[in-house]
């Protein structure tokens, strides 16, 4: 005989803890299912989070934060830099707190969770589980997969979760010690030079370490981000000291469908992370938590909102970043350079509590005949 849950969670990750936390709120029964030992380990993130992104779904707490930031530099083609002050924009978190902290949140209110335990399969309502070797299977009236890029309860599902090369970002980032860093500013860098089709970054986590890495498009260059970020660490932090290595991707995809009879997707598993910056972590937990109280309405045989919600709280900007995308892939360090300009005009020099991406790429491609020819579609 199999056990049975109201609902199970494919993945400890932010969204899958925040949705088994959400869920269990509501005095149902919740399994919250880990392939790793231990939940926040490996680490594949930048761990940026910015304030805006997260109000209203989460409240962060002191010990999840490295740094807060109240700003970032930006540098372009050419190494000249520029800064944005932003007080409170956000924090660089220490995930390695951060997600334990979202479980054990699910766990205090009554959820279930099984750490090494791989899900390999989803038969008649049941996921095939498998832990040190042996197999079990678990029942579930309701299923959220919170399983990341590769996301095979998607596919399992019937959700086509395919990735071609112009659906990913190719990352490298390396967490580097013995170093000195402003902790308070983010550095952001442009260039074909630096991150072809992406952009470089450096996330201080303290004032002598940060996570320093780049993405780039696979569709604008054959080598590998390794090869950049080398080129990178070694101009900008020769003396410094790699502590961790940590390579992946990211989804830069919409998905047609992310939802099912008795199923969601969320965060990475439904291709919500932003096509733009790449960030992930907010769009998890809202995702998580959209997801956590619309499946107990399913359970409970009421009408539920996920799909409006996800597309007025998620999609509506990622559909508009996946466009503008479209538009970065096609730019030059020419035109790079013109940016850099623009926005170094409108930020230098001034305090800001606020960035409208809208009203920010409106004002870029006006500037130019030619930026406008590429990103007409984006202002019409």
């Amino acid at each position: 005989m199999s056990e049975s849950y109201d609902l199970i969670v494919v993945g400890a990750g932010p969204a899958g803890s925040a949705a088994a936390y959400t869920a269990i709120e509501s005095g149902i029964s919740v399994l919250l299912l880990e392939e790793h030992p231990q939940i926040g380990i490996p680490l594949t993130c930048a761990e940026g989070l910015s304030r805006s992104t997260i109000k209203g779904y989460l409240d962060v707490e002191p010990e999840w934060i490295s740094t807060e930031l109240s700003g970032s530099m930006v540098r372009g083609p050419d190494g000249d830099e520029f800064k944005i002050e932003y007080p409170n924009v956000g924090w660089i978190m220490n995930r390695k707190v951060f997600d334990p902290a979202l479980t054990k949140k699910a766990i205090s209110n009554g959820a279930l969770v099984e750490t090494s335990s791989r899900a390999i399969g989803i038969e008649d309502n049941e996921v095939i589980v498998e832990n040190s070797g042996e197999r079990r299977r678990y029942g579930f009236k309701f299923l959220i997969a919170a399983d990341g890029i590769a996301s095979n309860v998607g596919s399992w599902m019937g959700i086509d979760t395919n990735l071609n090369l112009n659906e990913i970002e190719s990352c490298a980032e390396y967490v580097i010690e013995d170093i000195e860093i402003d902790p308070r500013y983010a550095q952001l860098i442009f260039g074909d030079e630096y991150a072809p089709g992406g952009y470089a970054w450096i996330l201080p986590k303290s004032c002598n370490s940060a996570n320093i890495g780049l993405g780039v498009s696979l569709l604008k260059t054959k080598k590998h981000p390794k090869h950049f970020l080398d080129n990178l660490v070694k101009k900008e932090f020769p003396e410094g000291k790699i502590k961790e290595r940590i390579f992946g991707c990211v989804p830069v995809k919409i998905l047609k469908k992310f939802s099912g009879e008795n199923f969601y997707l969320v965060g990475d598993a439904a291709r919500f992370t932003d096509p733009l910056s790449g960030a992930g972590i907010a769009n998890a937990v809202k995702s998580g938590v959209i997801a956590g109280r619309n499946a107990v309405l399913r359970l409970k045989g009421k009408e539920d909102h996920f799909e409006v919600e996800i597309k007025n709280e998620i999609l509506k900007e990622i559909t508009f970043h996946h466009k503008v995308r479209n538009v970065y892939l096609r730019l030059t360090d020419h035109d790079y350079r013109k940016i850099f300009r623009i926005g170094k005009r409108i930020f230098e020099g001034n305090t800001i509590d606020n960035i409208n991406s809208r009203r920010l790429v409106r004002e870029i491609l006006l500037s130019s005949h030619h930026l406008f020819g590429l990103g007409f579609s984006l202002l019409f």
